[in-house]
């Protein structure tokens, strides 16, 4: 059965002051923690010692509310100087801990704010403020809502007296107990990290953070980070997952392939962002292939499948008997004379170019095609290859073409971009800012 444990310093206006419970009772009252831990300076243990007055006020409150409180003992008898904030806050943490290593799922520590030296408050507000455990901090007020200014001798305490005055005993006494709302700065500190990560698209590092905090954030921003994180891996399977609902709608482009080769442009997009050049020109390739394939069908009406055979391994390779039925087996025996004949093998994007040129007669569309596979030729091998820092200037200067300038990784992308709308994938322009858009979902959600 799950537990209340309250953990309160005993300050001077304990457990009775003015005719009113102190904060320490008070919490009792209306919270009724079965365990309460009492932690005590030098002069609260003389006070203890001598009148037994803190558990005496909570046995009788027992008694009145029909309620076994457990009260368990944190003597400091050293601590004289009880103004040294940075004592209290070691030593309240180590407490924190051995109680929480106590604690069993589903039990509940209540942290009395209002008692003790303007220290030890200070402490647990610090404690509060970082969230470091877990714990629900409770403010009592005076019940004058305003310092208490009147003395009060607490030398001599007589227990029976005070308990009889106490007006919190009537029917219709007020609750001065306020649970402490306040954001934290922990939580705050992480918020606005996860935030850094989402806009520099970290999603993985966005998640790792959020996955800390889950209880803390909306669901649908915890979703949408997982969603983009997924996303940026191109794991549709997992996206599936977690769109079912049909509450998230994240792909701006529907048709399964189509779809596919958008996504993978995407995420060659964020690559240019994140300046992550090396990985930019190594991902190039299966995009120029796909795109290739779809101009292929498109403006040539020749299905890449009809010339070719997939192996186990997922490798496509031209399959000879299916070229020579479309006509194209002679053609690059005569295109590949020069360098031995065509030996068939793998699909390469160099090759499907050669096919487009001689069965298309659009000639802008067969030089954007044939300036893409020479630029990926040129790059590619080099990144893939060789231990090389690739900027986006080595870019430009390894694109350098006989009475061609070179090109700089955002302008290889839009060559690509020109070739998807010749393989007929339209992507209307806001199209592009799909994962900027997702990202000010999460940190408006954040917020």
């Amino acid at each position: 059965m799950s537990k209340k444990i309250l953990f309160s310093p005993v300050g001077g206006t304990d457990p009775i002051k003015y005719f009113r419970d102190g904060s320490m009772l008070h919490i009792c009252r209306h919270y009724r923690p079965d365990i309460v831990y009492l932690y005590m300076s030098h002069e609260m243990l003389e006070y203890h010692r001598k009148d037994n007055r803190y558990i005496d006020a909570v046995n009788r409150l027992g008694i009145l509310l029909d309620h076994v409180f457990e009260v368990r003992l944190i003597e400091r008898d050293e601590l004289i100087n009880v103004q040294q904030y940075d004592v209290f806050y070691q030593d309240f943490r180590a407490e924190m801990i051995q109680i929480e290593n106590q604690m069993e799922e589903g039990d509940e520590l209540l942290l009395n704010m209002a008692s003790g030296t303007p220290a030890m408050k200070s402490a647990l507000l610090v404690m509060a403020t970082f969230a470091e455990y877990r714990f629900k901090p409770i403010q009592v007020s005076t019940p004058q809502n305003g310092m208490n200014t009147v003395h009060e001798d607490r030398k001599d305490y007589d227990n029976e007296l005070n308990w009889e005055l106490n007006e919190d005993n009537l029917e219709g006494a007020v609750n001065r107990c306020t649970e402490v709302k306040s954001l934290n700065l922990t939580k705050m500190i992480k918020a606005e990290i996860i935030k850094k990560h989402v806009k520099a698209y970290d999603y993985g590092a966005a998640l790792a953070v959020a996955s800390e905090m889950k209880q803390d954030i909306s669901e649908d921003a915890y979703t949408l980070i997982r969603i983009m994180d997924a996303r940026v891996k191109l794991d549709h399977k997992s996206i599936s997952k977690l769109t079912a609902g049909g509450e998230y709608d994240i792909y701006p482009v529907k048709e399964g392939d189509k779809q596919q080769v958008f996504e993978y442009a995407l995420v060659l997009q964020m690559k240019i962002r994140k300046q992550e050049y090396a990985d930019f020109i190594r991902g190039i390739t299966p995009l120029v292939v796909d795109l290739l394939e779809d101009i292929l069908l498109n403006r040539c009406k020749i299905k890449l499948d009809d010339c070719c055979t997939q192996s186990k391994d997922g490798v496509r390779k031209w399959n000879q008997d299916k070229l020579e039925k479309n006509g194209l087996a002679a053609f690059l025996e005569k295109e590949y004379r020069n360098k031995g004949g065509f030996r068939g093998g793998p699909v390469y994007s160099s090759q499907i170019a050669k096919i487009i040129e001689y069965r298309c007669q659009d000639a802008i569309l067969i030089r954007k095609v044939n300036d893409m596979v020479e630029i990926e030729g040129k790059v590619r091998n080099i990144a893939a290859h060789e231990i090389v820092s690739v900027t986006d200037e080595w870019i430009l200067e390894r694109t350098k073409r006989e009475n061609k300038a070179g090109k700089k990784a955002q302008e290889i992308f839009g060559m690509m971009k020109e070739l998807m709308g010749e393989a007929g994938i339209n992507v209307k322009k806001e199209f592009w800012q799909s994962y900027d858009t997702i990202n000010d979902m999460i940190v408006r959600e954040l917020r």
